[in-house]
């Protein structure tokens, strides 16, 4: 995922120079610290939420956001004009970010923690996409 979001770097400040804002930074983390954050919890020892007063599953929503955000507003900067749907695809399956989301998804609906358990019901991969994932790709 470091890997991909260094690629992303050049297309992802593109982006954000031609439309002025990012929507990226819900976490208040840079998006290599989100994630970070987020990989933490594929060694079972994820780091404590990032602002006071968070539980583990709204920071966890948070910096994984941001990193589909970053994701999403690089590729869209690329030449081609990618429509949502191409631009869905290609995120949920060719990158390692998804794959880490995936990953995640497993570890919340195993977690004792209450507040990461509906991140890995429904809140972290969107149902159509768990559907479709599952489905053979044509």
């Amino acid at each position: 995922m470091r890997n991909e979001i260094a690629q992303l770097a050049p297309w992802y400040d593109l982006a954000v120079r031609r439309r002025g804002r990012t929507t990226v930074g819900v976490s208040g983390m840079k998006v290599d610290e989100a994630a970070s954050h987020a990989a933490a919890y594929l060694d079972a020892e994820p780091r404590p939420p990032a602002v006071d007063g968070w539980t583990a599953g709204v920071a966890l929503k948070r910096v994984c956001d941001d990193v589909k955000a970053y994701y999403y507003e690089a590729v869209a900067a690329q030449p081609g004009n990618l429509s949502p749907q191409a631009i869905d695809n290609w995120f949920w399956r060719e990158t390692a970010a998804a794959k880490v989301f995936l990953a995640i998804q497993r570890v919340c609906l195993k977690s004792s923690d209450e507040s990461l358990q509906p991140l890995g019901k429904l809140s972290l991969i969107p149902r159509a996409v768990s559907h479709a994932l599952a489905e053979p790709q044509r």
